[in-house]
């Protein structure tokens, strides 16, 4: 088994729709436990 979580699209979508809305990628690797390396892809 791999050593990274695989995220759905709908997962990533709404990430990137809350980005767009004004959140940081601070806020949501915090609110969403999502890396900042794999939330900057």
């Amino acid at each position: 088994m791999s050593g990274f979580k695989r995220y759905d699209e709908e997962f990533k979508q709404s990430l990137v729709n809350l980005y767009q809305t004004g959140k940081t990628q601070s806020e949501l690797c915090k609110d969403y436990g999502v890396s900042h390396t794999a939330l900057s892809k």
